[in-house]
């Protein structure tokens, strides 16, 4: 396989890349460099020092003499074999911190990019492969400074190689020789060609092979890390497995991903088999040439014996190095792609329109919203969400959103976080464009608990309080607001109870109803303007809800309260009701005056009554 210039360009470029991340986020990665060149001239010193040896001995120097090349060499050697202890000691620590310090700036790209970007396939497929790539090998740096090592090792040795020989060479070259001399020096050199170019070809054709062989494999792959962490490993897949009789289907797919292993193993074994077994043959073919050669110029008298030892080394260690070095660019192009995808992921521009402009006191206190003209489509999708959305919220009242599944309420509360922009039409904040405020200051307004909430396995403190600083008498009142107070007593480390035990064994676990009651006390500790509540009783019982709803103005307080409900008899709470029905406002009005049309929220209404009788 050729390598074509413009792909060579490209390689590069990439890897040049990677090095200014590596230059960025882990300077230390510096110190293989040390190693690099270590590694590289370490085995010059036992050739140079057989070479001295051999003169020595044949030109029979004294023994004080042949004991100073002994010691000069031990020394070295010694030397050599501290200073590479300490750099493997200093790598191995550059190893375990990049390990932990590289997936920092993933994180830290996931959570400063626009939450739109985090939905759309594309990105999550990019985000996918990285942790795929993680947890089945390495993850792209340390896959990239493992080549990167090899390949640079390699550079050296030939680099040092030719030094060694260089002057052989071009002394050979440049007097005149017999024909018989000439023309086995030319027989020498084409052999020796042939032989590289086919070394360099099978290196090239092995990397093409393991390539295609991991594109063939890519899907069963991430059937693999499926079984292995969302099923296998999963404990909320071993209840319906347990429950539905699954196992048989599991083990049906648990073979197949043996099998898909099974088969690529042997593929990749037969690949680097059949490579490797030609790029030995090869290098064992090259160093016979040039032991030939070197034997010849020994014969006729124009090369002591040492030296013969000295060039046949040095020839070995440029074969060697030439074999690493087309093996080394090869797998850093066969790992190019990971590469590109994880620039591609930390490339990624935020789209969403960043502005200056801070929140005032009045927007904190007095704050009304307007939809005007809303409307709103998922990126990459076709079909409007919401359509034509007219409404005002008025500050530090009630309302209560309600229609069927997937009528748009939910969405509606997502643009009004400005989690997303209206795709047509603006949201106005006391009169002002939202997307005229500074993103992070404009979110502070708002306390969510989403029906999808998350209860993070850190402190409950922590939980509550959405950070490591806990002002305990918020946190104490947040609890004591939502009920949860049964919850605490039972804390064995108060609000330093660890919840969940994925990260500690004495972790406590908590039912979905505490889940959800926790996740209500966080928006309350906020004290943000708005709270705002998506299924706030879904997981609920029903006097937990009844008490939910009979004090929810006193949990709420003064604050502008929204939430979202299937269960209608929530509503008669607030003030104003939304019905939603096909990403439009169908009704709108307090639950007598909805209750008394024919509508919507009427037939919603009777419907859930009936059952109630």
């Amino acid at each position: 396989m050729k390598m074509k210039k413009s792909q060579f360009r490209e390689d590069a470029a990439t890897y040049i890349q990677m090095i200014h991340l590596l230059n960025e986020y882990n300077p230390g990665w510096k110190i293989i460099l040390i190693g690099v060149l270590l590694e590289g001239i370490f085995p010059f010193i036992a050739i140079f020092l057989s070479s001295m040896l051999l003169d020595a001995l044949y030109s029979g120097r004294s023994m004080q003499e042949m004991a100073l090349f002994v010691l000069a060499g031990t020394g070295a050697s010694f030397v050599t074999a501290i200073l590479r202890h300490l750099v493997t000691k200093k790598k191995n620590i550059m190893w375990w911190g990049m390990q932990h310090r590289m997936t920092e700036p993933i994180m830290t790209k996931t959570m400063q990019m626009d939450y739109e970007q985090i939905g759309d396939e594309r990105v999550r497929t990019l985000r996918a492969r990285q942790d795929e790539y993680r947890k089945r090998e390495k993850d792209v740096f340390e896959r990239f400074l493992t080549q990167l090592e090899i390949l640079l090792t390699a550079a050296v040795r030939m680099v040092a190689a030719i030094i060694t020989i260089g002057p052989f060479f071009a002394k050979q070259f440049s007097k005149t020789a017999r024909t018989q001399e000439t023309l086995f020096r030319i027989i020498a050199i084409v052999a020796l060609f042939a032989v590289l170019y086919l070394n360099r070809r099978s290196v090239l054709e092995q990397g093409k092979r393991r390539l295609a062989i991991h594109k063939e494999h890519e899907d069963e792959n991430r059937l693999n890390s499926y079984m292995m962490n969302e099923v296998v490993l999963s404990q909320k897949a071993g209840k319906d497995i347990r429950i539905f009789h699954q196992e048989p289907m599991m083990e049906h797919y648990g073979d197949q991903m043996n099998a898909n292993w099974r088969r690529m193993t042997l593929q990749y074994a037969k690949n680097d088999v059949c490579h490797f077994g030609l790029q030995g043959m090869l290098s064992s073919c090259v160093g016979g040439i040039i032991y030939l050669y070197v034997a010849f110029c020994a014969y006729g008298g124009m090369i002591t014996i040492g030296n013969i030892v000295r060039y046949a080394g040095a020839v070995q260690q440029f074969i060697q190095g030439m074999t690493d070095l087309f093996a080394g660019w090869s797998r850093l192009h066969h790992d190019r792609m990971q590469m590109d995808e994880y620039l591609e992921y930390m490339g990624l521009q935020n789209k969403m329109k960043k502005a200056s402009r801070p929140v005032s006191l009045t927007d904190m206190e007095n704050p009304e919203v307007e939809f005007v003209d809303v409307s709103f489509r998922y990126p990459g999708t076709e079909q409007y969400v919401l359509r034509d959305v007219n409404v005002k919220i008025s500050a530090r009242e009630s309302t209560a959103f309600v229609g069927l599944n997937g009528s748009g309420k939910t969405t509606f509360i997502k643009l009004l976080c400005r989690l997303y922009d209206p795709t047509k039409g603006y949201i106005l904040l006391n009169g002002v464009d939202i997307r005229e405020y500074e993103e992070a200051q404009y979110r502070k307004l708002f306390a969510v608990v989403f029906q999808d909430f998350k209860i993070f396995s850190f402190r409950f403190g922590e939980n509550i309080a959405a950070g490591e600083k806990v002002d305990e008498e918020r946190a104490m009142d947040a609890i004591r607001r939502v009920d949860l107070m049964r919850l605490y007593n039972k804390m064995p480390d108060g609000l330093n109870t660890i919840l969940n035990r994925d990260f500690s064994e004495t972790g406590m676990e908590i039912s979905g109803g505490e889940a959800q009651k926790t996740a209500m006390s966080r928006a309350i500790y906020k004290d943000a303007p708005f709270v705002i509540l998506d299924e706030p009783t879904a997981a609920l019982d029903p006097i937990a809800e009844s008490e939910i709803y009979s004090d929810f103005h006193r949990i709420v307080q003064d604050k502008t309260a929204l939430f979202i409900s299937h269960r209608l008899s929530a509503c008669r709470f607030s003030k104003d009701i939304i019905v939603f029905c096909d990403g439009r406002i169908v009704q709108q009005g307090n639950h007598e005056m909805l209750i008394s049309k024919d509508g919507l929220y009427r037939q919603m209404w009777n419907a859930q009554a009936q059952y109630y009788k």
